[in-house]
């Protein structure tokens, strides 16, 4: 094994050198090529935009955490009853709009609907094989140097529950030919005081690195969405998420691992304390405005006016 990878790396790198001294213009240099290689890309911009022309676009909406794993809280309202609220009202925007065939993994409880729970128990062992394949694949990625290891943002560590069901998600969405998936979050950071209202706001919006298959197509489709989300919410101010679409390798629910094969983006809307968000009287108006916002921005990915 060890032999073939070597044998493997020293061809991509002797094709990365060929194409330095021709002169080709890089992206990211020679890791963005040996990436390229060994995790070919699996979705396109131009291949979304022909299909949905043709026969519409496959979405799902999970609305993040649930009512065990709530997610981040401020007073009493909690991070999964924000993407619950969010994920339904997305959710009727996109299942009355006959260009898409749209999904949710979440009831208005915020709980698990049937479907999906149901997929996660039957297919227990096929999850499991899926995540282990994808996880060795990736190390080996990293070990040939054909990817690198990229942090811009720490996040917390998946529970082993939490990450079996993102990455049964994955695969479902991989299975079923889901060309978007919207991962809908609230933010907060470590060291806010509990009671107390933070110092950062604003969305942000992350996406797979460049280094993974899915990147291209899920930049197109976040950049769209920034550009409508602003028109109503600022976008962050938090120094890490300055470049507000941010690329990430970590993240399961966009792809860690090279586990998602169509577009996975995951929308930080705000931080859980600002006062639209801890109004009761504006809240829903909100959340609502947040998500006809975000359809607007992949409808108009697909329909530039």
């Amino acid at each position: 094994m060890a032999r073939k990878l070597q044998i493997v790396f020293l061809s991509i790198l002797a094709i990365v050198i060929s194409y330095e001294l021709i002169g080709v213009a890089t992206i990211g240099g020679a890791t963005y090529y040996l990436a390229n290689i060994f995790f070919s890309e699996t979705v396109t911009p131009e291949g979304l935009i022909a299909k949905h022309k043709k026969t519409g676009s496959g979405i799902l909406v999970v609305p993040g955490h649930d009512k065990n794993n709530y997610g981040t809280q401020y007073r009493g309202v909690t991070e999964a009853s924000l993407n619950a609220e969010l994920g339904g009202y997305l959710f009727e925007y996109f299942r009355n709009d006959p260009k898409f065939i749209a999904f949710i993994t979440h009831k208005s409880t915020g709980e698990l609907n049937g479907w999906i729970s149901d997929y996660i128990k039957k297919e227990d062992t096929a999850i499991n094989a899926f995540r282990e394949k994808t996880k060795f694949s990736f190390l080996d990625a990293l070990r040939i140097g054909a990817v690198k290891r990229e942090t811009q943002v720490h996040h917390n560590s998946a529970t082993n529950d939490i990450a079996k069901t993102l990455y049964g998600i994955n695969k479902w969405a991989n299975d079923n030919n889901i060309d978007i998936v919207l991962h809908l979050h609230f933010n907060d950071y470590p060291g806010r005081k509990y009671e107390s209202i933070g110092k950062y706001k604003g969305f942000s919006i992350y996406i797979p690195d460049n280094q993974l298959p899915n990147h291209r197509a899920s930049m197109g489709i976040a950049q769209s969405v920034r550009r409508e989300l602003r028109k109503v919410e600022p976008e962050s101010n938090f120094p890490r998420e300055k470049d507000i679409v941010i690329e990430d390798q970590e993240l399961i629910a966009i792809g860690s691992n090279a586990s998602r094969t169509g577009v996975s983006i995951l929308i930080e809307y705000g931080y859980i304390y600002e006062s639209k968000l801890t109004n009761k009287n504006t809240r829903s108006a909100f959340l609502q405005q947040l998500a006809y916002q975000t359809y607007l921005g992949v409808k108009s990915f697909f329909e530039k006016n």
